[in-house]
């Protein structure tokens, strides 16, 4: 399947609490009215922020988004023109252009690979970045989709914190016009079961040592966007988020 993934920002002014509000309610209710949401979009997931990540956390869950949308499609096409179709619409851009900042979103397109799935998540992180420069876009995501699946894998500490495991490579999609699009050429959604956990997973030894000896064959050194969801809700459709 193919996945629109936006990373959400309020607008100056906005608290995060009425931001959460407008945009699961209101807003929501505009985009899911569209008649092309209605055709073409299989689910609605928004991840929502923590009201608060203690500072000892805040390292690796870092407080830079307030939200995260998934719009999940069969085909690409859909994804595309059902994008354009939302960001056009009058009723949404109405809602949106008081509650979002629009410049400091980003949105893409990519297809879903799902590695596994197991009961128990609570916390969710998104992480998204970019190829190593010398590099093309498919020999990055090649890497990332399979070299480096098997090497983190290899850390059984590591992977005992991890419930979840989906990749989301970015597609080029030269028809999609919404002003927040920014291609992201690797997203990752990763599944505990605590912000402990999340912690504890990034600062075991063994990993912690190692794993940017491999970042570095794929990954830029910079650019990468990150949101820790404390709440999951599916807004519209399958469970898929």
């Amino acid at each position: 399947m193919f996945r629109l993934t936006t990373f959400l920002r309020r607008a100056p002014g906005v608290s995060r609490g009425d931001f959460v509000t407008q945009w699961t309610g209101a807003l929501s209710e505009a985009i899911m009215a569209n008649p092309q949401f209605r055709r073409s979009v299989r689910s609605y997931v928004v991840n929502l922020p923590f009201d608060h990540i203690p500072e000892e956390f805040l390292w690796i869950a870092c407080n830079d988004f307030d939200g995260v949308a998934e719009l999940w499609f069969d085909t690409l096409p859909a994804a595309v023109v059902t994008a354009n179709a939302i960001s056009a619409d009058p009723a949404v851009q109405a809602i949106a252009s008081g509650i979002i900042d629009i410049a400091a979103c980003a949105s893409w397109i990519g297809h879903v690979v799902d590695a596994f799935d197991k009961p128990g998540i609570a916390v969710k992180r998104i992480v998204a970045g970019q190829p190593r420069p010398d590099l093309s876009l498919e020999a990055a995501q090649d890497y990332w989709l399979h070299e480096h699946l098997a090497f983190f894998s290899g850390y059984k500490e590591f992977m005992a914190f991890i419930l979840r495991y989906r990749a989301i490579y970015g597609v080029p999609t030269q028809g999609l016009r919404i002003a927040s699009h920014r291609l992201m050429a690797m997203c990752a959604d990763v599944g505990f079961a605590s912000l402990q956990d999340l912690s504890d997973a990034y600062r075991e030894p063994r990993h912690a040592a190692n794993m940017m000896t491999d970042i570095v064959k794929f990954g830029a050194s910079g650019g990468a966007i990150t949101f820790t969801a404390d709440k999951v809700k599916v807004l519209s459709g399958a469970v898929l988020g």
